[in-house]
């Protein structure tokens, strides 16, 4: 799996959604590009993801807890 690749997708995603919006990082995706990965890469590419938001290098999203599915929620603030 490309990381940075995938991290761009995130990124334009995160251009799209609005402020004081809470999401997932499949919705940041459109189409079936998330739903067409294996799911060890979901995890994967999850789990780098918080941490980016976590270290600070996302600037403009903070984790907010686990979604009753347990998936990670994030909230855009900016």
């Amino acid at each position: 799996m490309d990381y940075e690749h995938w991290l761009q997708k995130a990124m334009e995603g995160i251009k799209r959604t609005p402020n004081n919006t809470i999401f997932l990082v499949k919705e940041l995706f459109q189409g079936t590009e998330w739903n067409d990965l294996p799911r060890g890469d979901k995890l994967r590419f999850g789990a780098y993801f918080k941490n980016l938001v976590n270290e600070g290098t996302i600037t403009n999203v903070n984790y907010v807890g686990k979604a009753a599915n347990n998936s990670a929620q994030y909230k855009k603030y900016k």
